[in-house]
């Protein structure tokens, strides 16, 4: 046994001396390659930024190969976005390097022209990533996105090629007050992007959410930096394009790296979701089971409490007939009925059948002919559900009646894209402040009408498989329950 575990810390001290050397095999080659870079512009700038300029073209460009082509399996639509997005960022900085001052592409261009594509590649860049994190949860049609930046990019190239894009470099006097504003407002934009990446950090890896968020971050720093210089050779342009090149390395590790060797952490993260729902379902179920438990023990101490009773006072009425006594008698029999009604219910939501559609407002229409008091049901709802939501706004409206003294509930039913909102407001004396907080506990009871506490625990418990359930007071008096539940196209 012990052997096993010094191969085992064998093995662990491996990997990580492995996983060290890699790192220091990178770091080491990222620093011959920059230093090599420094020599050449030293000696020639234009082939400096000509092999700075397409190895970010190739980045993107491969971004874009790989997102198109696993899109029908990958449902992360952040990385489709940016993908599709970094398509066009590549053909721009391709014209951006082709019209470089020296390059001569583009014979009547001048330095100007070049940086008005870095900006108009710059904005696409900033404003996609921006508008990325808002597609983890939205649907994205691929196709129609991939037009929609043709247009957009080709409009935009044709103002700059026909001279109605504003200039962003004079020679002579350097950069235009354009491309100076346009750069900070570009690295807020950045910033912004920053921020919505790590609100949404728990859809990603964490290794690729810390590269992807260093990428962006040395984006900004980039494009602060191009907002210095005068001539286009300049050291803080030659800062600006070492920047970017270490921004598009990150994105090549998070996107490409990252995205071949483990696409387990990458492009099906969603699998990595799925089985955190699935055991999320598993434990809920196990939950049910422990209060199967639970009430088989109430089952063998109040019910059988409550049948003594009845057969002490059925044995007394055998001499003399009390009224009082068959009050008596029949109030032990409902409570013993209600929770075996209690019980079966929370039964069926262990065992039922698959939750599939269900039309509320017919299935509320239904319960309330079985209650002899006003009630008044208003909009239409369709929701993911299965039978045993009947016996939660069964027993929420009893409750109301039995507990609360009411005499009116109002229920309104609102859908929404995603969400069914099911309001049930009676008229009654209302729950207690202190009482809202424990209402949907395990065995909570208050006031003298409690019983054994489990009727509103299983209705939560029942909720919890396709929604939510929450209580508030009711205005001017009373209580409402509040059922949040799946649309069926959610």
């Amino acid at each position: 046994m012990s052997s096993q575990k010094q191969s085992d810390q064998s093995t662990d001290f491996t990997r990580a001396d492995s996983i060290l050397s890699s790192c220091y095999r990178e770091t080491i080659a990222v620093l011959i390659i920059l230093s090599g870079l420094y020599l050449i512009s030293t000696r020639n700038y234009l082939l400096f930024h000509s092999l700075a300029e397409i190895f970010s073209i190739l980045v993107a460009s491969s971004v874009f190969v790989i997102v198109w082509n696993s899109r029908s399996f990958m449902k992360n639509n952040y990385l489709l976005l940016v993908g599709i997005s970094y398509l066009f960022i590549a053909i721009i900085d391709l014209l951006h390097t082709l019209g470089y001052s020296g390059m001569g592409v583009f014979p009547g261009y001048g330095a100007n022209f070049a940086t008005q594509l870095w900006i108009l590649a710059r904005y696409l860049q900033s404003i996609s990533l921006l508008i990325a994190p808002f597609f983890l949860n939205r649907y994205l049609n691929a196709q129609k996105t991939l037009i929609i930046y043709f247009i957009i990019s080709s409009l935009l190239l044709s103002s700059i090629f026909m001279g109605m894009f504003p200039d962003c470099y004079i020679e002579g006097s350097g950069l235009t007050t354009f491309k100076i504003t346009s750069e900070y407002l570009i690295s807020l934009i950045l910033l912004g992007a920053l921020l919505m990446l790590l609100r949404n950090k728990d859809r990603f890896d964490s290794y690729v959410l810390k590269l992807l968020s260093i990428s962006i971050i040395l984006t900004i720093l980039a494009e602060l930096a191009f907002t210095f210089y005068i001539g286009v050779y300049d050291f803080s342009n030659l800062v600006g394009h070492f920047l970017k090149l270490l921004s598009f390395y990150l994105m090549y590790k998070a996107v490409i790296v990252t995205g071949l060797a483990k696409p387990y952490d990458l492009l099906y993260r969603d699998l990595k979701l799925n089985e955190d729902k699935l055991r999320k379902e598993k434990q809920v179920q196990e939950n049910l089971s422990e209060t199967l438990e639970l009430l088989n023990k109430i089952l063998r101490h109040d019910i059988l409490n409550d049948l003594n009773v009845i057969y002490m006072a059925l044995d007394n009425l055998s001499y003399r007939v009390d009224a009082e006594e068959i009050n008596m008698s029949k109030g032990a029999v409902n409570r013993s009925l209600k929770l075996i009604n209690e019980m079966r219910d929370l039964e069926n939501s262990e065992y039922s059948i698959k939750p599939g559609s269900l039309e509320l407002k017919e299935m509320i229409w239904e319960i309330s002919k079985d209650f002899p008091v006003e009630i008044h049901v208003a909009g239409e709802c369709r929701v993911i559900a299965d039978r045993t939501l009947n016996s939660v706004i069964a027993n929420i409206i009893r409750n109301a009646i039995l507990h609360g003294k009411a005499e009116k509930i109002d229920i309104t039913l609102e859908q929404s894209s995603e969400m069914c909102e099911v309001r049930i407001a009676d008229n009654g004396q209302g729950i207690p402040d202190e009482a809202k907080a424990h209402i949907f506990e395990k065995g909570y009871k208050y006031g003298q009408t409690g019983h054994t506490g489990v009727g509103l625990y299983i209705a939560s418990k029942i909720v919890e498989r396709y929604g939510e359930i929450t209580v508030e007071d009711n205005y001017p008096k009373g209580t409402v329950f509040i059922l949040k539940l799946k649309s069926p196209n959610h």
